[in-house]
């Protein structure tokens, strides 16, 4: 079982060093790619938006035919 410090400041000051060296290996995407991912999520989200709306609507419709 690994020892444990009394006061634990010890853990505190190796998880933030290995928080850091993650953070290091992060590689980020630039800006060109970036605004591309953006224009699509925001594209397929409205697409997506409109067809639920759509089948929404002509769910609605059937009901409302059967309804009557």
């Amino acid at each position: 079982m690994a020892e444990k410090t009394k006061s634990g400041k010890g853990q505190k000051k190796s998880w933030f060093q290995g928080l850091q060296s993650e953070f290091k290996k992060i590689v980020w995407t630039d800006q060109k790619d970036l605004v591309k991912q953006t224009v699509a999520v925001v594209v397929i989200t409205a697409i997506l938006a409109i067809l639920i709306s759509v089948l929404d609507a002509g769910i609605l419709e059937g009901i409302n035919l059967l309804m009557k």
